[in-house]
């Protein structure tokens, strides 16, 4: 039941400030406390995943991407990379710890074994993911150079052949022509 006047109601909030907190109430927010916590941690890790996943389906596919529109293999390489990377380096620099006092100085990584794990499936999925390109592009450029060394030295040679498959039907027109011509006195009537 509420007070009716308000000099009752500040008379009621000051005992209770008094008294301080009720201990019930210091372990309900304790609780809450604790579990939004945990939950923002959760949340945290959720977030984490989430971005090292999408940098690594990112890597392969912006690869992809800066190859059709053909841009240079080496700077296909470092974006690639940079993205693959990218959640294993984040990991790095949010849990190192520096400190320095008066007496001495310490570095702690809180988590090494994670950092070190998204680095190296960072790097395998990028170097995964572009050397099929570089090998293309490598094959692409051997086999330009086949063809520009095969065209140089039809070139260089003055010698003149038929290209392939005229061969055999320009030996039967020859063939149809000899015969015909060889026919041509046969068939004339000796004059008498």
């Amino acid at each position: 039941m509420l007070p009716h006047n308000n000099d009752e109601l500040d008379d009621r909030l000051d005992d209770d400030n008094s008294a301080g907190i009720n201990q019930d109430t210091a372990r309900y927010l304790q609780h809450i406390e604790s579990k939004l916590y945990a939950d923002i941690q959760a949340r945290k890790r959720i977030d984490s995943g989430l971005l090292f996943l999408s940098c690594q389906v990112g890597s392969a596919s912006l690869a992809w991407l800066l190859f059709s529109m053909q841009i240079s293999i080496s700077i296909i390489l470092a974006m690639s990379m940079i993205l693959a990377l990218l959640p294993g380096l984040i990991d790095c620099g949010e849990s190192f710890n520096f400190e320095l006092s008066s007496e001495r100085w310490s570095l702690s990584h809180a988590k090494p074994l994670v950092a070190m794990s998204k680095l190296a499936i960072g790097g395998v999925i990028g170097w995964n993911s572009t050397q099929k390109i570089v090998t293309e592009v490598r094959s692409t450029e051997s086999q330009i150079q086949q063809t520009y060394t095969e065209i140089k030295s039809a070139q260089n040679t003055n010698t003149f052949t038929l290209p392939e498959g005229v061969l055999t039907p320009a030996m039967f027109i020859l063939g149809l022509v000899a015969t015909w011509v060889l026919t041509i006195p046969l068939r004339r009537k000796p004059n008498v």
